[in-house]
């Protein structure tokens, strides 16, 4: 495994977790600040995919089998100091020293922790400092005991000097963010922005995740059914039979959300509230539910032209209509003959916040 490979399997990773994370982020966000911003959103992901990064790349590639050479570990605190000098001693260029260069993407590996704690946070260079030796000291521990004993012993060296390296890129990457962030004073937090279009996409973004992640799930409870019962009565079940379970589980959970509350799951998230509607409500609600995106899952499963040329122009009708009608309604709310309320704009002014994001 190279070293690009790390990082995009940290990449991956990240974005599996960014999309799991992603609705309770915009949920605590609207509650914490009244809005989700871009440079924020970009910081976390930021952070969560170095994160991931220090773990890949200080733990892959792992041991193709247990026949491997157990590693020891180098206390000497100028070890990596005398690896460079004994390196150099042969001539050639300093740039080109391999013990140089391990010492070098140390530094640099754990900088943009110390730059995203003081962006993000706030955090000065001490508890950057802190902060990047305990999560050094983590990855180090990681690599002694062979992955927390999945492997018998060490297949990666504890170095006091990758100790002493990481905490240093810590710490330069705190200092970097301080000159990036000089004279920028923290701003209160944003109070709530009233219905945006901009803000009903995200809460239809956080629908769309939602109704995903219980398609996902459902399709993995029947999995392990079939593992767990041998697989007859869920081999029974085809492609198509499958497909309606996990649409019927996302109708019920959105059907239930929006009779119970008349919002949907993201509209929630986002801080939006759908009021009023036709009488009976209960119809209302059923009307605004199927005239919405479960409607769109509805069609799709069935699976007919008809059915997906309809589920298509409920697509676009409900994105045109989010920008052209009043408070950015859209078809599902209009049908059901709803209002929509900013539920933000009647909690506690919002306090200042400290991040520079």
């Amino acid at each position: 495994m190279d070293r690009i490979a790390p990082g995009l399997v940290a990449v991956a990773i990240g974005s599996v977790i960014a999309i799991l994370v992603f609705v309770p982020f915009v949920y605590i966000s609207y509650r914490r600040r009244g809005t989700v911003t871009l440079w924020r959103s970009i910081g976390w992901a930021a952070l969560l995919v170095s994160s991931i990064a220090i773990l890949t790349y200080t733990t892959l590639p792992t041991p193709d089998s247990l026949d491997y050479t157990c590693r020891g570990t180098q206390l000497d605190l100028l070890g990596d100091v005398r690896a460079i000098i004994a390196e150099q001693a042969d001539g050639g260029s300093l740039l080109a020293n391999p013990a140089l260069q391990v010492v070098v993407f140390n530094v640099i590996f754990f900088a943009p922790l110390g730059f995203l704690l003081r962006a993000m946070f706030r955090f000065g260079v001490v508890r950057a400092a802190i902060i990047g030796f305990v999560v050094s000291l983590f990855v180090e521990t990681t690599q002694l005991t062979g992955v927390w004993g999945i492997y018998p012993c060490a297949y990666r060296l504890f170095s006091t000097g990758d100790l002493i390296a990481n905490t240093t890129g810590a710490v330069l990457g705190s200092l970097v963010a301080l000159v990036v962030f000089r004279g920028r004073r923290d701003a209160p937090a944003p109070a709530p922005r009233g219905i945006r279009a901009s803000r009903r996409i995200l809460g239809m973004a956080c629908d769309v995740i939602v109704s995903l992640l219980l398609s996902l799930l459902v399709a993995l409870g029947i999995r392990l059914l079939q593992v767990a019962t041998g697989g007859p009565l869920i081999d029974a079940l085809d492609e198509t039979a499958q497909t309606w379970i996990g649409t019927g589980v996302v109708v019920i959970v959105q059907l239930a959300t929006v009779l119970a509350t008349g919002s949907t799951i993201g509209e929630h998230a986002v801080q939006l509230r759908g009021t009023g509607g036709w009488m009976p409500l209960a119809g209302a609600r059923v009307v605004r539910t199927f005239a919405g995106f479960t409607g769109f899952l509805v069609l799709d499963a069935v699976g007919h032209p008809l059915a997906d040329a309809a589920s298509f122009a409920l697509l676009v009708a409900t994105i045109v209509m989010v920008f052209t009608t009043r408070h950015h309604r859209g078809l599902a709310l209009v049908a059901a003959g709803m209002e929509l309320d900013d539920a933000g704009a009647l909690r506690k002014p919002p306090v200042a916040t400290t991040s520079a994001t």
